[in-house]
C-alpha cells in the first residue's frame, strides 16, 4: 500500500513534466522487470508449500551411490595403507637380522 501511496504522486509529478520518450521506455521497461518479479515470487510462494522437502528418489539413490563409492574409496585407501606398513615393518626387520645397512640413506659416497 505504502508504494501505491507514493507511486500515484509520483506519476502525476512525472505527467505534470511531459517527460520525453527515453525517460518513459526507462521507467517503463524497470515498472515490467518489477511487475515480472512479483508474479515470479507470488508463484514461488505459492508454489513453495507443494514442493516435497524430502529429496526425490533419484536424488536420494544418486546419493546413495556416491555414498557407496566414497565407502569403498576409504575402504581401499585403508587396506593399501596396511599393505604398507607391513611391508616398511618386514623390510626394518629384514635389515635388522642381516645387519645390512640401506643404500639409500647414505650422506657420501664410501
Amino acid at each position: 500500500m505504502e508504494t501505491m501511496q507514493e507511486l500515484i504522486p509520483f506519476a502525476k509529478e512525472m505527467l505534470s513534466q511531459k517527460p520525453n520518450r527515453k525517460m518513459v521506455k526507462v521507467y517503463l521497461v524497470g515498472t515490467v522487470l518489477a511487475f515480472f518479479g512479483v508474479v515470479i515470487g507470488l508463484v514461488e510462494t505459492v508454489c513453495h508449500p507443494f514442493s516435497s522437502e524430502e529429496p526425490l528418489e533419484e536424488d536420494g539413490a544418486h546419493r546413495a551411490e556416491q555414498e557407496r563409492r566414497a565407502a569403498e574409496e576409504t575402504e581401499k585407501r585403508r587396506h593399501h595403507e596396511i599393505i604398507l606398513e607391513k611391508e616398511k615393518a618386514f623390510s626394518r626387520k629384514q635389515l635388522a637380522t642381516t645387519g645390512q645397512r640401506s643404500t639409500a640413506n647414505r650422506l657420501h659416497a664410501s
